[in-house]
């Protein structure tokens, strides 16, 4: 009896030991990778990385060949790893195809005792790295029929990327401590996207608006009896659309340039009492070929400029659609595709659209890569005949996968015939042109949902005349260059060759929670503090704001994944010469050259002895200081020069607002600004800690957000402000976890349309 029970045991212990162990990086794709595999395979998720640097030292021995000192970070993912591995014959790590995926893989193979420091197999122990750049049962498959070992190249590039990190944040940190504000940071690359978003709001306050006019025509082909001129001057919204008419462009053949008011007096006489004779038609028929299938930047570039979405929120949806296996991997720098994907895309194309939508040969879009071990292919559907409406998503994800679907398709299909046509006209001494474009052929427009401006022209003919209907004069001021949004910024990280796939977007999520970029709508604008650190960064360390030394940087990054570089070097080059200069400026830098934003406007005086006054940027942002500090304390906050402006006893703010509260003896609160907005203050603040909001009239609280609905309990609901907006809430939340959210973007619009402070 004993005898059969430990055959038994050994049968178990064998069936047990047959199985491998799978470790993938989000639950999410633990699910999908299952199913594709049999019962021989366990799968799990690291849930990200176990192990990483600790957060509160330096955690680098820069005297041990900046030997990293990691810790465990994810003690419950690690115990469940172990867990699953115990008995297993073998572990095969199925992380993402890039150095951060391939760095997750070597930590957990170390901390399950199967690899050396680097990377090498203990003895009796097997490991099986695949790659595969899509999540379906084909890929999978043909993956671990095609294992490797761990790449050591790769893990050392996002060693040195993380270790050069760490060396900078912690090191150049506390300098901004003590020179600009406690709490502040640096960052290697988030420094230098810094320094872009800083350099174009400069070249935006340089700028000087240079006042022009344009004159448009509306001309027919029937003299007509009414002739009208209008004038549009200081900032009067023009009514007409004035793209269906011709405009001014040349005198005596030569370019015009209308800069004041009255030389439009004197062209809108001349023409009084020309002809105005066609002098030109042309019409000339244009190819439009598609653009190249998405990498991660165009891809975020993309959902930005269609959708609104920050490059963050595309890489959630993204990530999700890849996890689902819906979409090949999503950071690339590749716009090339495979063979199959080319063949499946055309085979598509011809099965569902007429012959004319296919071009004879493939596109073939060529790929600069780099590093040769990291993903190859661009972002595309890993089925092209799975339309956005039959799968099983929705929001970001059905956005995004309609907008990668069509930017795919599109690009193996047929170009695009579009016919441009230009009218010119001769109005005595002067040319009006009108241009206009229309799609001859659709080609691959069909697929992409991009839609081209069309603006057919009628069929004017050379020598023929035109009528005037109505003339119009608009004045109109050169405009500042646009301030970066997400997109642009991305772009031009990319054109300086700085950052790569997987940071972009945590480069501007970086910039944005430390307080050094805001958003306004779709734009980046720096605040004070990011100015005045990019400020001291370019006057003292050049180099970590240097474009050219940064892309140098990502090069050697890139020559360490191929095994071309040693990383200790790469970094000891770097470390050495920076920490000589930061103990030189530490003792140099003085702080009060860095908390002056500029001089206040002339009739600010210091109410202590009356000097000019200089803008200092404080713990809470602007105020005014005497320019003759140390030696006058005089100062005044800002924002009391700004609540002086605004009458709350007229007629307009108490038609909008609720007037000011009183003190028991008969006295108005003051009105105050404040970092969350205005408030109302005791007389005696900040004596008297006493404040109060600032209320809307009962009109105006019903325009903006209705009647007070109520809870499921009949109470009514009250309104709150959390970290994502305002919302109502039962009269008992938290306790009672009882809400309903309010449509920011919404909202948002109605206080515009009120004018609303």
């Amino acid at each position: 009896m004993k005898l059969e029970d430990t055959s038994i045991f050994i049968n178990f212990r064998s069936i047990q030991m047959s199985k491998s162990l799978v470790v993938v990086e989000s639950p999410s794709k633990e699910k999908y990778i299952k199913k594709y595999l049999g019962g021989d395979y366990k799968v799990k998720a690291s849930k990200g990385h176990i192990i990483d640097l600790p957060k509160k030292e330096i955690g680098v021995d820069t005297e041990k060949k900046y030997k990293p000192k990691y810790i465990v970070t994810n003690a419950d993912a690690l115990k469940a790893l172990k867990k699953e591995y115990a008995g297993c014959k073998e572990l095969i790590l199925a992380v993402d195809p890039d150095r951060e995926g391939e760095a997750i893989g070597w930590h957990v193979a170390q901390k399950l005792g199967i690899v050396s420091e680097r990377g090498r197999v203990k003895p009796g122990k097997s490991l099986k790295r695949i790659v595969f750049t899509e999540i379906t049962e084909d890929a999978v498959k043909d993956a671990l029929q095609h294992p490797r070992g761990i790449d050591m190249n790769l893990v050392d590039a996002q060693q040195t990327r993380r270790i050069l990190d760490r060396l900078v944040g912690y090191k150049l940190s506390p300098l901004l401590w003590k020179k600009v504000r406690f709490g502040l940071s640096a960052g290697r690359v988030q420094s230098v996207a810094l320094r872009l978003v800083v350099e174009k709001e400069r070249e935006r306050d340089a700028f000087k608006a240079e006042e022009f006019w344009n004159i448009n025509a509306d001309l027919l082909e029937k003299k007509q009896s009414k002739f009208e001129e209008k004038i549009y001057k200081d900032g009067e919204e023009i009514k007409e659309n004035l793209d269906k008419f011709f405009l001014l462009t040349k005198k005596n053949g030569k370019k015009i340039k209308i800069e004041k008011e009255s030389e439009v007096g004197r062209i809108l006489k001349d023409l009084k009492e020309v002809k105005w004779i066609v002098e030109e038609v042309e019409k000339v028929l244009r190819k439009r070929n598609p653009a190249p299938p998405f990498k991660t930047s165009t891809l975020q570039q993309s959902a930005s400029n269609r959708y609104g979405f920050g490059a963050s929120r595309t890489m959630r949806a993204a990530q999700k659609l890849y996890e689902k296996g819906l979409i090949t991997y999503m950071r690339t720098d590749s716009i090339s595709l495979s063979s199959k994907a080319i063949e499946s895309i055309r085979g598509y194309i011809k099965k569902n659209f007429s012959s004319k939508y296919l071009p004879e040969s493939k596109r073939l879009y060529k790929t600069t890569q780099k590093v040769a071990q990291e993903a190859h292919e661009a972002i595309r559907p890993t089925d092209v005949s799975k339309l956005a409406k039959d799968l099983k998503i929705s929001g970001d994800e059905e956005k995004l996968y309609e907008l990668i679907w069509g930017r795919t398709v599109s690009s193996q299909a047929q170009s695009a015939e579009v016919e441009a046509m230009k009218v010119q006209v001769n109005a005595g001494k002067y040319t009006f042109e009108l241009s206009g474009e229309r799609i001859v052929f659709d080609g691959f427009f069909k697929f992409n949902k991009r839609k081209l401006k069309e603006m057919s022209l009628p069929a004017f003919e050379k020598g023929q005349e035109l009528y005037p209907e109505s003339v119009i004069s608009a004045q109109k001021f050169t405009q500042p260059p646009a301030r970066y949004s997400e997109a642009t910024l991305i772009k031009q990280l990319e054109k300086y060759g700085i950052g790569r796939p997987s940071t972009y977007a945590p480069i501007i999520s970086t910039i944005i929670s430390r307080g050094y970029v805001e958003k306004i709508e779709r734009y980046l604008k720096p605040t004070d503090t990011g100015i005045i650190v990019v400020k001291l960064l370019e006057d003292h360390f050049s180099e970590i704001v240097d474009y050219n030394f940064t892309a140098e940087l990502e090069d050697k990054l890139d020559m360490i994944a191929n095994g071309k570089l040693d990383w200790v070097k790469t970094v000891d080059d770097f470390y050495v010469p920076f920490e000589k200069i930061l103990e030189k400026k530490t003792k140099e830098i003085d702080r009060e050259d860095y908390n002056i934003l500029g001089e206040a406007p002339k009739s600010v005086k210091c109410p202590e002895c009356k000097s000019a006054m200089l803008i200092k940027l404080g713990k809470y942002g602007r105020f005014y200081s005497c320019s003759k500090w140390p030696d006058c304390k005089g100062m005044e906050a800002i924002e009391d020069r700004e609540t002086d402006k605004i009458k709350t006893k007229s007629k307009d703010f108490l038609s909008k607002y609720q007037p000011a509260p009183k003190t028991e003896d008969g006295r108005d609160y003051l009105f105050k600004k404040g970092r969350f907005g205005y408030f109302w203050a005791h007389p005696d603040y900040p004596k008297e800690k006493n404040i109060e909001s600032l209320e809307y009239t009962k009109e105006v609280f019903r325009k903006l957000y209705g009647s007070i609905p109520k809870a499921s309990d009949g109470k009514k609901m009250i309104l709150k402000k959390g970290r994502f907006g305002e919302f109502w809430s039962h009269p008992d939340y938290p306790e009672v976890k009882e809400y309903k959210s309010i449509k920011r973007k919404e909202l948002a619009q109605k206080k515009k349309e009120l004018e609303l402070l």
